[in-house]
């Protein structure tokens, strides 16, 4: 029989053997004895697996813009799932859906754009985004050459999720051709920015077209 050293093992979570393994909000590991819960289908129970479920599958494809946007945080994945689960669900069981204008994919110092708008031309699948360049506040960080960060998710269409990268705030405009299949009201947008050196980000906006 085989030996594990626990003390080499990070960042594991589930169930090992007779042992539970997973990460703190602060990071640390941790490993506890696994206890069969006395009752796994209460109402309750059925409800906030469905809650949890339902969050983890709508949030999976942003994974990777979500960890982007929130730098030196390991955990942030973690802690938007359950931030959203409490906070994000709405309905009643089991008519659940997940409201992605609460979803924070970003946050920094940064300061966003003013006046961020949005018109969604549903014949030619093209999404056309404009801004105020001027920074509003000057005591606070911004410059011309941010780079505007433009997510295009489709729950209905998950893997297919885009980012584009390519107008800064100083052109004041974007236009993005979507799929033709992605259709207004599966399709959810959000903006935040990074400066020109990657060492600061902005908090994330979550954008309704006009024409929704």
């Amino acid at each position: 029989m085989g030996t594990i050293d626990f003390s080499k093992l990070f960042g594991i979570s589930g169930k090992i053997g007779p042992l539970v393994a997973y990460v703190t909000k602060d990071g640390k590991q941790v490993f506890r004895s696994y206890t069969k819960p006395r009752n796994p289908k209460t109402p309750k129970q059925t409800e906030q697996r469905a809650r949890f479920a339902l969050v983890n599958k709508g949030l999976s494809p942003l994974h990777k813009i979500i960890k982007q946007g929130h730098p030196g945080d390991e955990n942030v994945y973690r802690k938007l799932v359950g931030k959203a689960c409490r906070e994000a669900v709405v309905g009643t069981y089991p008519d659940l859906r997940l409201d992605y204008s609460q979803i924070q994919i970003a946050v920094g110092r940064l300061q966003l754009p003013a006046d961020i708008n949005l018109h969604f031309e549903s014949l030619s699948h093209t999404a056309t985004f404009s801004w105020n360049t001027q920074l509003v506040y000057p005591s606070q960080a911004g410059s011309d050459n941010d780079r505007m960060n433009i997510v295009c998710f489709d729950s209905a269409h998950p893997a297919e999720m885009k980012t584009f990268y390519q107008y800064t705030r100083a052109t004041g405009k974007a236009v993005i051709s979507l799929d033709g299949d992605w259709q207004p009201s599966t399709t959810h947008f959000w903006i935040f920015l990074t400066s020109y050196d990657m060492r600061d980000i902005s908090n994330s906006v979550y954008i309704q077209p006009d024409n929704r």
